[in-house]
């Protein structure tokens, strides 16, 4: 991108590329804030005072407690989970990918 001598060429790269970025980001920052909320449940039913209360709710809250050790998570197509981990080694991948494009690229511009 920084490469082009075109100034519109450049800025086109660079609008994209912020377009492309963001609208990845909100899908993962979402599926962050869905993973999150489990961490948010399981400290508001620890909290609960339940010591003096009855025999039922006793129970459901131990059945809460039980089901919310396990992580909700947004799995689009089983494959992945989106969260932050997983959009960090997104663009890692992308930029490998890209530099190793640009890289045979060079390669190609200097054999000729």
């Amino acid at each position: 991108m920084m490469k082009v001598d075109d100034f519109n060429k450049r800025v086109n790269f660079a609008v994209t590329f912020i377009v492309v970025g963001l609208a990845t980001f909100f899908a993962y920052h979402n599926g962050q804030r869905v993973f999150n909320q489990n961490d948010t449940l399981r400290r508001a039913l620890a909290e609960l005072p339940w010591t003096d209360k009855p025999e039922w709710l006793k129970k459901n809250l131990h059945i809460m407690m039980t089901r919310a050790n396990v992580d909700i998570e947004m799995r689009p197509f089983g494959v992945y989970t989106l969260n932050y981990m997983s959009f960090k080694d997104v663009m890692k991948t992308a930029y490998s990918f890209g530099n190793i494009l640009y890289t045979k690229k060079l390669s190609i511009q200097t054999q000729y």
